[in-house]
C-alpha cells in the first residue's frame, strides 16, 4: 500500500493514562521500510538517570495556571516544592493520570473540569492541551537537535486514543490538540488497538516472541487470516479483533471493546490491600500529608509489579515509607505490629525494618480483578458467532502487557491459542499509529459499535407508537421522534462509503440542525427508548442570502473511520458544496 496525503512526516503522540511518548517517520523512509519509525529515547527516568521510551502523563501547572513541566520534570519539579516545603507549593497544579476522565462520559461538554492531586478545579480542556502541546513542542526540538529543517505544517500528527472511547471524548481530544497549536486538517486520530494491529502485522515473524523458549512465531499474516489485539493501557484494556484481506488492507470482524481494566485497577487493587492493614482513614491521612513520600512508594510498586510472574515467586518486597506506620501509629494510638496481627492478613505481610514483605500470591490477588474481566471478555468474543473460536493468535500490547502475571493468567485460560507479546509491546501503538498516518485506509472496514438514527416523523401506528406522540396534520396522524437508522450496530462500515440522506429546510434563513442519536438495539423504535442517547448533531448553515425556497440537502454521513466524517451539497446540484459539521460536545438533553 503507497502512503497518502502531501505530508513529508507522519509524527504520532501516544497520549496514554500512565505514560505518554511519540514517534515519527518520514514519508521516503516508510516507502523503503515500514518499520522505519523514530522514537525518542531522551526521557530522563528520575535521578536514577535511566533512559526511559515513555514519559509519565503527568502534568505542573503554575500558581497562574501556565505550564511548568511535564513528565518526569514534573515529578521532579512537583518533589522539589515539596521538599522546599514553601508557603506556595499548594498553589501549584498537579495532575497525573487523568486521561480517564474522558471514558464512559456520554454527555461531555467542554466546559467539564478536572481536579487536581490537591482538590483544585480547572477547565479539562487546558490540561489537555498544554500537555498535548508539550509533546508536540518536544517533539520539534528532538527535529531541531537532530538538524532536520521541516515546518509543522509539513507534518502529518496523529494522535492515540481508546477504541471504546465514544464520539464525544474523541472530539474532545481534537479540540485540545488544535488548542496545542496543531492544523485541523493535518490531525488524525488512530484507535489504539487497531494501530498495534497494524504494527503487529507489519513485524518480521522473527521480532515475534511467543514467550516459550526455543520457540519461533510463524504467523504468515496471509489473508482470510484472523487475530485479536489485547492493548492492556494503564487505565484501559482495548480489544479489537481483525482479518487480513486480499488487498492487504485489515478488516475489522468484531467491534472494537474493552473496558476499564488497565493497570490503575491494579493499583487501587493495592491500595486497598494496604488500607486493610492500617486503614483507609490513616492511608488517606498519609497521602494528604506525605506527597513527596506518596510519589516514592507509587514509583516502587510501578516497578514491583511488572516484575513479578506468578504466585510461586519469593514474598514481594517494597521499601515502605516511614511516614505511612508513623501516621498508624499516631493515629490509632497502636503498633504497626499490631497493624499486621489485627488485620485478615496476619502471617501473609510483614514490617522488616523500612520494608514490607508481601506473600506472592497475596500481591498477585491485586491483579485478579484485571485478569479476570479480561479472560473473560475475550472470551465472550470467542463464543461469539462472527468469530466462533477461530482465531489464529491473541497478540498482547501496551505496557501494562509486561506485567507477567497478566500475560501468564492469559496463557493458562486459552493453552491451545497462540499468544504472542512484541519485543517492544509498550511501544506497539505509537509506532503503529505511524503507519496509520501514513496509511490510513490501511483499516478497510469497520464494526458499528451502535445502531446510528434521527428523530423523524412517520405515519402513526396504533400498538406501535406512543400515544404521547401522535400529532394531527391534515386529517393525517403522524408520530413524532421515530427512529430513523441509518446504520445498524453489527454492520460493517466501509471505507468510503457515507450514508447519503436528504433532509429539507424548515427556515429560509436558518440553518439545518440534525440531531444524531446512537442505540444498543438493532432496531429501536422510538428516539426516546431507553437504549438511545443523542449523541451529538449535524449542523447546514444557509449559505449567503439564504435557503432557496423547496431547497433538498443532501447529506453524507461517514461512520466508517475512527471519526465521523460529514459533508453536504444542495440535492438539485451535485456539484455543489456546503460547509456542514458534527458536533458532540453540545450541551444537550435526550
Amino acid at each position: 500500500m503507497m502512503a497518502s496525503g502531501d505530508n513529508l512526516m507522519v509524527a504520532a503522540i501516544d497520549f496514554g493514562t500512565t505514560f505518554s511518548g511519540y514517534a515519527f517517520s518520514f514519508r521516503h523512509d516508510y516507502d523503503l521500510n515500514h518499520l522505519n519509525i523514530y522514537t525518542n529515547t531522551s526521557w530522563i527516568a528520575g535521578g536514577a538517570g535511566l533512559i526511559s521510551w515513555k514519559t509519565p502523563t503527568t502534568l505542573l501547572l503554575n500558581p497562574d495556571q501556565t505550564f511548568n513541566s511535564f513528565g518526569y520534570q514534573a515529578e521532579e519539579e512537583y518533589i522539589g516544592l515539596l521538599e522546599d516545603n514553601g508557603e506556595d507549593k499548594d498553589s501549584y497544579y498537579y495532575f497525573k493520570r487523568f486521561k480517564m476522565l474522558l471514558h464512559g462520559k456520554m454527555k461531555l461538554d467542554r466546559n467539564v473540569t478536572i481536579k487536581d492531586i490537591a482538590g483544585k478545579e480547572m477547565p479539562a480542556l487546558d490540561v489537555f492541551y498544554l500537555s498535548i502541546h508539550y509533546l508536540k513542542e518536544n517533539l520539534m526540538q528532538t527535529l531541531k537537535n537532530k538538524n532536520i529543517d521541516i515546518h509543522e505544517h509539513e507534518i502529518r500528527f496523529v494522535l492515540t486514543i481508546p477504541a471504546i472511547w465514544n464520539e464525544a471524548a474523541k472530539q474532545f481530544m481534537r479540540e485540545a490538540a488544535i488548542k496545542a497549536g496543531i492544523l485541523s486538517r493535518n490531525l488524525v486520530l488512530a484507535l489504539e488497538p487497531e494501530a498495534a494491529s497494524l504494527y503487529c502485522k507489519n513485524i518480521p515473524v522473527d521480532r515475534m516472541d511467543t514467550g516459550n523458549l526455543g520457540e519461533t512465531s510463524i504467523i504468515p499474516f496471509r489473508e482470510g487470516m484472523s487475530y485479536m489485539v489485547l492493548d492492556l493501557g494503564g487505565g484501559t484494556v482495548d480489544v479489537s479483533v481483525h482479518m487480513v484481506t486480499g488487498n492487504d488492507t485489515l478488516k475489522e470482524i468484531f467491534k472494537a471493546s474493552g473496558g476499564a481494566w488497565g493497570g490503575t485497577r491494579v493499583d487501587q487493587s493495592f491500595k486497598d490491600l494496604i488500607t486493610s492493614v492500617v486503614t483507609e482513614e490513616c492511608f488517606d491521612t498519609f497521602c494528604r500529608d506525605n506527597r513527596l513520600d506518596l510519589l516514592d512508594f507509587e514509583r516502587e510498586f510501578e516497578l514491583r509489579k511488572r516484575t513479578i510472574v506468578d504466585s510461586s515467586c519469593k514474598p514481594v518486597v517494597l521499601k515502605i515509607p516511614v511516614a505511612l506506620p508513623s501516621t498508624f501509629e499516631e493515629m490509632t494510638h497502636k503498633s504497626r505490629d499490631d497493624a499486621i496481627a489485627e488485620s485478615v492478613h496476619n502471617g501473609r505481610i510483614k514490617f522488616k525494618r523500612d520494608k514490607i514483605h508481601i506473600d506472592a500470591d497475596l500481591f498477585c490477588k491485586c491483579f485478579y480483578e484485571c485478569t479476570e474481566s479480561i479472560k473473560k471478555h475475550v472470551t465472550d468474543i470467542l463464543k461469539r458467532p462472527e468469530i466462533n473460536g477461530h482465531l489464529d493468535a491473541i497478540i498482547m500490547v501496551g505496557g501494562f502487557s509486561e506485567c507477567g502475571v497478566i500475560v501468564q493468567s492469559v496463557r493458562k485460560e486459552f493453552p491451545d491459542m497462540r499468544v504472542i507479546v512484541p519485543q517492544d509491546a509498550g511501544l506497539a501503538v505509537v509506532k503503529g499509529a505511524v503507519l496509520y498516518g501514513h496509511c490510513p485506509t490501511a483499516i478497510s472496514s469497520r464494526v458499528c459499535k451502535f445502531t446510528y438514527g434521527i428523530a423523524a416523523k412517520s405515519v402513526f401506528k396504533p400498538g406501535i407508537h406512543p400515544e404521547n406522540q401522535k400529532s394531527e396534520d391534515n386529517g393525517k396522524f403522524y408520530c413524532n421522534n421515530v427512529f430513523r437508522k441509518f446504520i445498524e450496530i453489527g454492520n460493517d462500515a466501509i471505507i468510503g462509503q457515507p450514508i447519503k440522506q436528504r433532509f429539507g429546510i424548515t427556515s429560509l434563513t436558518a440553518p439545518v440542525v440534525i440531531g444524531i442519536f446512537a442505540s444498543s438495539e438493532p432496531s429501536p423504535t422510538m428516539v426516546t427508548d431507553d437504549s438511545c442517547v443523542k449523541m451529538g448533531s449535524v449542523t447546514v448553515p444557509p449559505p449567503e442570502g439564504g435557503w432557496k425556497p423547496d431547497t433538498d440537502i443532501e447529506v453524507d454521513m461517514d461512520f466508517s473511520g475512527t471519526e465521523f466524517t460529514v459533508s453536504a451539497r444542495d440535492a438539485n446540484d451535485s456539484s455543489s458544496s456546503l460547509p456542514a459539521t458534527f458536533d458532540f460536545l453540545e450541551l444537550n438533553e435526550k
